[in-house]
């Protein structure tokens, strides 16, 4: 739980905010969620498991 709190901190642009009101910050969190998980699931889908917690390791390149 703490990285997760610390990814939407600081990876995110939480820790310095300028949303006001308790719905838009809801709404923002829950997207900054969403796109943690979808990123996980492509990385698992694609099978780098390794890579399946990471938020800026580059994704190599297929060709």
């Amino acid at each position: 739980m703490e990285r997760i709190n610390n990814r939407i901190d600081n990876s995110f642009g939480f820790e310095r905010h300028f949303i006001r009101g308790l719905a838009k910050m809801q709404t923002r969190v829950g997207l900054a969620l969403a796109v943690m998980m979808a990123m996980a699931l492509g990385h698992v889908k694609a099978g780098r498991l390794e890579q399946m917690r990471s938020l800026v390791q580059p994704i190599p390149a297929t060709g």
